[in-house]
């Protein structure tokens, strides 16, 4: 693997020494100003008059065209969408949001407009914003959010825009054929970048009728016509990796290998060969670790302490966005081994596992770097020799003759666990002879636990009082991470967001402690106020108290009665309910359901409720012991929830004692 590096008159063709797994370095032009096409595409009488598409009945709106030009040398890629509003629910698609990644992304040259049924075209001259869609570890995605003017059933809304990458880097390229909606016509074309070589691949398969993508001249280019919209279903594998694409793998080979044996083989003993010359760095570090351990702890003791020093380098791959000129200043100084992350005390993410490794290895302990495939976008398949999916790294030590899998290059990861996305992977541990595969550790669902206990008092049929949360496992670093950048202000909002979420009804709840936000191995412990208005409800002389609390997030899981893709939790997990609810002066528990339970090894749910002098204790657990099923276990899994809900809608019936007034 080589980079390319500036000089005066030109580029300097080096071995590369800042390997990224997966990716091939290479410093692109710079690009000017987004050009988009000067005029609109002409509108049909046909196309402003349509009503319905026969291929889409129902359809609330259809695109009548996309179109998706990509230039990998120069980094950037146009889009230009056409949709139909065919009913007043279709309306909803002028509200337009255009993903984009924070740390490597841009949209520029945003154009939109409405064709009214009557050919008036009204121009979109408002405001565009921007917003926070998710954060995970491998970074945050904003969108350009903006609304279209003037919509109604009958309209054409239009928009295109300029979508700019990185200069730094050659990415994965890829086209995504399939979308929400009915696509009647689209047009897809790559400039490949020419200083690699370049292949293509169709995973999913192509839209029937579809042709192969095809090389024209200096570009790729492909039609397809009448393509079905994407279903999109809860708790389903990574939307892109379910849609029909088409994947650009770049190599700096001349020649494609074709037997994925031989290609991993090849690849293992090059990223070996790196890790080695990278980290042989022993003396460095044995003065390193003799700052970390002691002579007399256990290897077990050795490995924490380590694991703990490592995880306090600071970690650039996680740090607030920087600009081109900061990164340029960043890579000047260079971090060519692991002496030079010590010595400086930060590196980014693979940087600071390969730092582990050296120590590990600098302790007496034996220990192999490892690549893994995340699979929290795309799921990875040896047979697409695709090596830009193994996307992360890790290190595996041998423990009192276990293999122990460490990642502390991913913040706020628990010493023995991985961040969920590298759980369940496939991995390439690496040697000298090309490496072996393997599969990352699934921890169970009692690794990864959110637990509430609430002390609560009914009052007018108010609940109120207290609510503690703590999140184990991988339920608390997954919070840590999505949160690693936020101030107290944004955190607090986004714990008490997630309460409100979790009750299926309007809540007043106000965090009142200051949780551990740095910590690794610590539980994430959140304090409330909570208040929930109107829980009871008044049936004469008594009141009805719902015993699912807390279920909100399953109350409407898996309802629908046919299931297109398979099953994906991400990771097992569980949640452990403790309630306790005093009751008003003078009013005692009439009837509480009976114990509800359901258990399919996989999934496992238990909710009782028990009466104890003038107060309430509820109880529930749900453990979801599996994340991924195919779609012939959906009708167990919808009837399991069916189970939940009907647990969580049951009823403890409360009426005041024979001497109170009420």
């Amino acid at each position: 693997m080589e980079r390319l590096y500036k000089k005066k008159g030109g580029l300097m063709r080096v071995t590369l020494r800042t390997f990224m797994p997966g990716m091939l370095g290479v410093l692109a032009g710079l690009q000017g100003s987004p050009v988009l096409a000067a005029d609109w595409l002409p509108v049909t009488a046909d196309d402003l008059h349509l009503t319905s598409v026969a291929q889409a009945p129902g359809a609330a709106a259809v695109i009548l065209y996309r179109q998706v030009d990509r230039d990998d040398a120069r980094s950037f890629q146009d889009e230009y969408v056409r949709v139909k509003i065919l009913s007043d629910e279709g309306r909803k698609y002028a509200d337009v949001e255009i993903p984009f990644r924070h740390f490597s992304e841009s949209v520029r040259g945003l154009e939109a407009r409405t064709i009214r049924a009557d050919g008036r075209v009204v121009p979109f001259t408002g405001t565009v914003y921007e917003k926070q869609l998710v954060t995970s570890r491998t970074g945050t995605t904003l969108a350009k959010v903006f609304q279209i003017p003037d919509v109604q059933a009958g309209s054409i809304i239009e928009y295109r825009y300029r979508h700019v990458y990185s200069a730094r880097w050659v990415f994965n390229s890829r086209w995504i054929l399939s979308g929400d909606l009915f696509t009647r016509e689209a047009k897809f074309s790559l400039f490949p970048n020419r200083g690699l070589s370049l292949r293509w691949t169709w995973p999913n398969g192509l839209p029937p009728g579809t042709a192969e993508p095809r090389l024209e001249k200096d570009h790729v280019v492909l039609e397809e016509h009448d393509v079905p919209a994407f279903v999109t279903e809860e708790h389903m594998q990574p939307e892109n990796e379910l849609k029909e694409r088409v994947d650009f793998i770049y190599s700096g080979a001349r020649h494609f290998e074709t037997d994925p044996a031989v290609f991993w083989r090849k690849f293992g003993i090059i990223a070996w060969k790196f890790e080695e010359n990278f980290v042989d760095q022993r003396k460095a570090m044995q003065r390193a670790v003799a700052q970390i351990v002691q002579p007399g702890d256990s290897d077990e003791a050795k490995l924490r302490k380590i694991y703990a020093r490592t995880q306090l380098v600071r970690n650039l791959s996680y740090e607030h966005r920087k600009t081109e000129q900061e990164i340029e200043r960043q890579d000047e100084v260079g971090t060519y081994s692991v002496a030079d992350v010590w010595d400086r005390g930060a590196g980014n993410e693979w940087q600071i596992n390969y730092l582990l490794l050296a120590l590990v290895r600098a302790a007496g302990l034996g220990a192999d770097p490892v690549l893994v495939a995340r699979r929290d976008q795309y799921l990875f398949n040896q047979r697409h020799m695709n090596s830009g999916e193994l996307d992360a790294t890790a290190v595996i030590v041998k423990l009192d003759g276990k293999d122990v899998y460490l990642d502390p290059g991913t913040p706020f990861t628990p010493f023995g666990l991985q961040p969920w996305n590298d759980t369940d992977a496939h991995s390439l541990r690496l040697n000298a002879d090309g490496g072996a595969w393997v599969t990352t550790p699934l921890p169970d669902a009692s690794k990864s636990r959110i637990e509430r206990r609430a002390v609560l008092k009914l009052s007018a049929g108010t609940l109120e009082g207290k609510l503690t949360v703590r999140y184990t496992g991988l339920e608390a670093s997954s919070r840590r991470l999505s949160q690693r950048n936020e101030d107290d202000t944004a955190r607090r909002q986004f714990l008490e967001k997630q309460i409100e979420h979790m009750v299926p009804a309007g809540i007043d709840v106000k965090l009142t402690n200051s949780p551990d936000w740095g910590a690794s191995d610590a539980s994430l412990v959140t304090e409330y106020d909570l208040e929930v208005p109107g829980w009871a409800t008044t049936a004469g002389r008594r009141a009805l108290l719902p015993v699912g609390l807390f279920g909100n997030n399953e109350r409407h899981t898996f309802e629908h009665a046919v299931r297109v893709h398979p099953l994906y939790f991400g990771y097992p997990h569980q949640y452990q309910d403790d309630i306790s609810i005093e009751l008003p002066a003078g009013w005692h528990i009439e009837s509480a359901p009976q114990v509800r339970s359901a258990d399919l090894k996989a999934l496992q749910y238990k909710a009782g409720a028990q009466s104890d002098q003038g107060s309430l204790h509820l109880t529930r657990e749900l453990n979801i012991n599996f994340y991924e099923a195919t779609a012939d276990s959906y009708g167990a899994a919808r009837k399991f929830f069916q189970t939940v809900r009907t647990g969580d809608e049951e009823q403890v019936v409360i009426a005041p004692d024979a001497s109170s007034p009420h």
